[in-house]
């Protein structure tokens, strides 16, 4: 008998990214499809209450005990535009013609850390850049390859669209992407960093961390099992690291930059990256879009965890 299919769970990510708004993406004008994902993303959120209820979780877990009431309703607001604001950054970034998104990146983005991560990469060519799901995060691997930068990225794609039109885009420039779930990762990513590439992955993605047994760090307050991840990569590559990530301001967005490691020196980048990554959330909660998971994955981490005395 053959098997039923597997369903698929419905979220914003898919259904901001149906066909009919990838078409639009390539005709519509910036500001009109803007416009138009707001109010799709809002009807979103108006219809499924459940993940209304899991951003306000996440929002409380992290934010709750530090601010008031309106405060937070305040921010609950900005962050569903965050969160919307996001997609309509991921579907221009892949659905765009690739002059007319080269030249908006170019025109809009400000490098405050430009001399910065001249000075990592100069040091071995390569390096690894840490970043999070924060701010405007899609556009860094394609406005680095358009300011003659040579990265690549681990990523996951949540559709096969998505995916298509990513890796045709990164053939017409200098871009390399690895899919986090095909096979040998590691080995792809150290393989980057040897050919003098800079490696762009992310340290919050809860649900692919690999619990360390023998260290805890410190995470919106909580003692947790430290992500083993971006230590063991640091330690395989010896490669030089920075964090960096892509604030939204009022008119236009800026890319800074601040060194982790030299790749020499003994020190956990995984606490380094998240000391940073939490510094900017709590600044500007709204610009980091992974409270609609972050609660669910994050409980569950540490349920599945035990934290140690050392």
């Amino acid at each position: 008998m053959p098997s039923n299919p597997i369903p698929i769970k419905k979220d914003i990510s898919r259904f901001l990214q149906k066909q009919p708004n990838v078409f639009l993406a390539k005709i519509l004008p910036l500001l009109l499809y803007r416009r138009y994902l707001s109010m799709i993303g809002f009807y979103y959120y108006g219809t499924n209450r459940d993940e209304r209820r899991n951003v306000s979780k996440s929002l409380k877990y992290v934010l709750g005990e530090k601010i008031g009431k309106f405060r937070f309703q305040s921010i609950l607001l900005r962050t569903y535009f965050g969160i919307i604001e996001h997609y309509f950054e991921k579907m221009i970034n892949a659905h765009k013609s690739l002059p007319e998104m080269m030249n908006y990146l170019k025109s809009s983005i400000s490098f405050s850390g430009r001399k910065l991560l001249d000075q990592i990469i100069s040091r071995n060519n390569g390096c690894i850049f840490v970043s999070g799901h924060f701010g405007a995060v899609e556009y860094i691997p394609l406005y680095l390859a358009a300011t003659h930068y040579r990265p690549s990225m681990i990523l996951r794609f949540k559709t096969e669209k998505l995916k298509e039109a990513l890796t045709y885009r990164s053939k017409s420039v200098d871009l390399e992407l690895i899919d986090a779930d095909s096979p040998n990762v590691l080995f792809k990513a150290l393989n980057a960093i040897k050919a003098g590439r800079i490696l762009i992955t992310m340290c919050d993605e809860v649900h692919s961390w690999r619990p360390c047994s023998r260290g805890n760090t410190q995470l919106f307050g909580r003692r947790i099992p430290k992500d083993r991840t971006l230590d063991i990569l640091c330690k395989r590559s010896k490669a030089p690291m920075c964090f960096g990530v892509v604030q939204r301001g009022k008119t236009g967005f800026d890319l800074a930059i601040h060194p982790l490691s030299d790749g020499e020196e003994a020190c956990s980048v995984c606490e380094a990256s998240w000391n940073l990554l939490e510094q900017y959330v709590y600044r500007t909660p709204h610009q980091w879009y992974q409270w609609p998971s972050f609660f669910l994955e994050f409980t569950k981490y540490m349920s599945n965890q035990e934290c140690y005395d050392y």
